[in-house]
């Protein structure tokens, strides 16, 4: 799991992941990333 080879918690993911969402969500990197993760991936 990604949050255990980081060695932070899940929680701790999620929240990291939503900033950074928050955060690039609008650059074209960011979007282009995102669509190649399954439809169904969190966040």
């Amino acid at each position: 799991m990604v949050s255990n080879s980081l060695n932070i918690d899940l929680q701790e993911l999620l929240e990291t992941v939503k900033r950074l969402r928050k955060e690039h969500g609008a650059s074209a990197e960011y979007q282009k990333l995102r669509r190649e993760l399954p439809d169904d991936w969190p966040l």
